[in-house]
């Protein structure tokens, strides 16, 4: 069974700053993955720089890869543990 979260909260980038953002998490086998919902323009500057943050709206921070964007999302690997993940939501 996978388990996943909805959130909402920012996007953030060292370059641009941050967005609103609407993002989901899924815990597989192999880690967190997920998706973000954010402006373009943001969502962009993540996946050129290859790191990014998800701020939620308790003003905790997640680490996310950006692996791919197709549309209106921008779909990530999460950098953290689950621990630390788990930790956000709690």
């Amino acid at each position: 069974m996978v388990r996943t979260i909805q959130a909402k909260g920012w996007l953030r980038t060292s370059g641009f700053g941050s967005a609103t953002a609407r993002f989901e998490i899924r815990f597989e086998s192999d880690g967190a993955v997920g998706e973000v919902c954010s402006e373009l323009a943001m969502m962009a500057e993540a996946r050129s720089a290859g790191r990014a943050l998800l701020v939620t709206e308790a003003g905790r921070w997640i680490s996310i890869r950006p692996t791919d964007m197709a549309g209106n999302v921008l779909r990530f690997q999460v950098l953290d543990d689950e621990a630390t993940l788990a930790r956000c939501f709690s």
